[in-house]
């Protein structure tokens, strides 16, 4: 009995060493691979800024003259975003154009509330929130490559266009460790290689030893840009590890490049030699042509992206245009240029990113009312309103809601329902819903009447 104790906790601490072996394996894969993490910018960055905002930019690019545009009054100024690489340019381009925009910057950071965008007008939430802002209107302009499927598609449900032009060109890279002894590689192996079918690094005149390639997380700026170069040829399953969340809850994150025998990843040329955001790694030639200013200006670099600024189509601000403009001008070149990335050469012209879906529009001699599945868009008196359309259905208790269509409202963080009536091809106005409390009057000034009718076009 004595000797079946003893196996039992033998086979007991066994079992706990193996457990506590497993999560220091899957902890230390996790940390390794997480990428440099997004502890920066308010969980938003990988990238220490310090230097490259508007109200510390001793690192920021910048003219040894006044710009030729300068816009003067703050409510004037567009809201910027956009993609991490490219906030130390349009920071500069901010420092250069938005009056006193520094002192605007740091009187508006002094409130805790306010730190979750990175700034007033001068924004930071890298490329995934940065265009879902922009198609929701609270950013005017974004800096980035251009727009992910996912992102157009998201534009497209919520009824507006979005429009890129682009104002400076980049190399989209890729990377091994610095003693790997492949130097170059042709467009197409890669292609291979991240579909899964080149496997191993002697397939391409390497060792004998098996390719890591790692991905980047759905919707950056990378991860878009590689599905562009990869054109027909699909990615194979990237790499995860799992970790668990504030909640409990497990989440599925893509590993990413660690500085390990046989690894390779990607990015924006910008990121290694501006940001320095990796160490001990060699960027390979693509088809024997190495990435340099020159090969990328001149086109002969395989791989050249668009920096673009994005911006929705009908943006009312003159100056969003004004902002382009000066950014293809020999002022912005040069900010380009001293930031470190390629300048644009020919002017390009804007292009449409993506469709709008099929749309129900009603209309009012004050404004419109257009609704597209669970999204609507209502203009009235100027103000333009965009946010969800539901219908309440029939098994509603309230008779106030019963039958009726829902357009959400929200304005300076106060949100209301606009209950409506249909009625053949018209929506009426029936009242206002406040914290589940009827309103018979618009909660807002700006708002339509009860019984303001809206009749299908």
């Amino acid at each position: 009995m004595k000797k079946a104790k003893t196996v039992i906790l033998l086979l007991l601490c066994a079992a706990v060493m193996g457990t506590a072996v497993w999560f220091a394996v899957r902890n230390n894969y996790q940390e390794k691979h997480s990428g440099h993490g997004f502890k920066y910018m308010n969980g938003f960055s990988s990238t220490d800024f310090t230097g490259y905002h508007v109200y510390d930019g001793g690192k920021l690019a910048s003219l040894d003259h006044d710009a030729s545009l300068i816009i003067e009054q703050e409510e004037d100024m567009p809201v910027l975003d956009g993609a991490e690489a490219c906030y130390p340019l349009y920071c500069a381009a901010a420092r250069a154009v938005y009056k006193n925009i520094a002192e605007i910057e740091t009187e508006w950071k002094k409130e805790p509330e306010n730190k979750i965008t990175n700034g007033k007008i001068v924004t930071f939430t890298n490329t995934v929130y940065a265009y879902q802002r922009l198609v929701e209107g609270d950013a005017d302009i974004v800096f980035a490559a251009r727009p992910s499927q996912e992102q157009k598609e998201y534009a497209h449900d919520r009824l507006v266009r979005i429009c890129t032009v682009p104002v400076a060109k980049e190399a989209f890279v890729f990377f091994v460790e610095e003693d790997n002894p492949v130097d170059s590689l042709s467009a197409e192996q890669i292609r291979d290689i991240y579909s899964g079918k080149i496997t191993n690094w002697k397939e391409v005149g390497g060792e004998d030893r098996k390719i890591l390639a790692y991905q980047r997380p759905e919707n950056s700026g990378s991860q878009v840009m590689m599905k562009y170069f990869m054109k027909d040829v699909p990615l194979q399953e990237p790499e995860t590890f799992e970790r668990i969340g504030g909640m409990g809850d497990v989440i599925r994150e893509v590993a990413q490049y660690a500085n390990e025998n046989g690894a390779m990843g990607y990015t924006f040329r910008y990121f290694l030699l501006g940001l320095q955001q990796e160490q001990h790694v060699k960027i390979l030639k693509i088809d024997g042509v190495e990435p340099t200013i020159e090969t990328i200006e001149n086109g002969t670099y395989p791989a050249v992206a668009s920096v673009v600024m994005a911006y929705l189509e009908g943006n009312d601000n003159p100056n969003v245009q004004k902002m382009i403009e000066f950014m293809q001008s020999e002022d912005g070149q040069e900010l380009i240029e001293k930031t470190g990335y390629a300048p644009l050469g020919e002017k390009q012209e804007a292009q449409i990113e993506n469709d709008i879906a099929d749309t129900d529009e009603y209309v009012n001699g004050n404004g419109t009312l257009t609704t597209a599945g669970d999204w609507s868009v209502l203009v009235w008196k100027g103000k333009t309103y965009r946010n969800y359309f539901s219908y309440y259905g029939q098994d509603m208790d309230s008779d106030f809601l019963r039958d009726r269509y829902s357009v959400l409202l929200e304005k300076n963080g106060v949100y209301a329902e606009m209950i409506l009536r249909m009625d053949a091809n018209r929506l009426i106005v029936e009242g206002y819903l406040e914290n589940d409390s009827i309103l018979e009057k618009a909660p807002f000034d700006d708002l339509p009447e009860t019984g303001t009718e809206f009749v299908l076009k």
